[in-house]
């Protein structure tokens, strides 16, 4: 029998590549500890959600299941990371909209075009505008949660802020916010900011927003990251 830890790596690598195929994120875990033990994996010895997600990430970027149960063969900069963890939304559908084959990843790519026509520069809302659904593909009980796990580091702090806070301002947005609770976001800087989002994200799908393929909404946050800095040199 295999070590507890090299098992549950096991499971995480082919659970990832069932969700990637298409599927539920619960599903694909029992399926994979099924496939795996060739009998029933308690809960608590299955990977997290987050697990899963990481090591779906770590395929789509590498191209190759991993071997060793790691993230040593995960590559690329910052940029290429976060476009790893949004790719598993195209694993997603609408089940309301099925019939047009619109996907998760077709939500976050048009809740980034809806972004970029009201703030081009704003690299920061941008970000959260491609991400804040990405963690649909590991979590879907807590998906803000989710997705900071897996992209801890590589985020600003403004950026974890609005993904954090986009539930918070949908519920201020249906008037179900307590009143506390809508003082304290009318009074917190990125007030319009996570607005923008929230609307970005609830705006119908199709329609005359120009719409982003995934590469190119990531390599327009790389250019908007690029001429930041160069901005910065310039100062100094």
């Amino acid at each position: 029998m295999a070590h507890p830890d090299k098992r549950r790596r096991q499971i995480a690598a082919e659970a990832a590549r069932r969700l990637t195929r298409g599927g539920d994120m619960r599903r694909a875990r029992i399926a994979a500890g099924r496939r795996l033990t060739r009998g029933w994996v308690p809960e608590e010895e299955l990977p997290s959600a987050a697990e899963v997600g990481r090591e779906v990430a770590r395929q789509r970027l590498t191209g190759e299941p991993d071997r060793s149960g790691g993230l040593a063969a995960l590559i690329g900069d910052r940029f290429d990371r976060l476009a790893a963890l949004v790719r598993p939304l195209a694993a997603i559908r609408l089940t309301a909209r099925a019939a047009s084959g619109f996907t998760m990843l077709d939500v976050a790519l048009q809740a980034f075009a809806f972004v970029e026509q009201e703030f081009p520069y704003d690299e920061e809302l941008l970000t959260a505008a491609l991400l804040v659904e990405a963690g649909q593909s590991i979590d879907r009980r807590d998906p803000a949660e989710a997705i900071l796990t897996a992209a801890s580091g590589l985020l600003t702090e403004r950026t974890m802020w609005l993904i954090a806070s986009h539930s918070v301002a949908i519920s201020y947005r249906d008037r179900t916010l307590g009143f506390r609770a809508r003082q304290r976001l009318e009074q917190h800087p990125d007030f319009e900011a996570v607005l923008v989002l929230t609307n970005a994200t609830g705006h119908p799908l199709g329609g005359s927003v120009h719409s982003f393929s995934l590469d190119e909404a990531v390599g327009l946050l790389r250019r908007l990251e690029a001429y930041a800095r160069s901005d910065m040199g310039d100062e100094l």
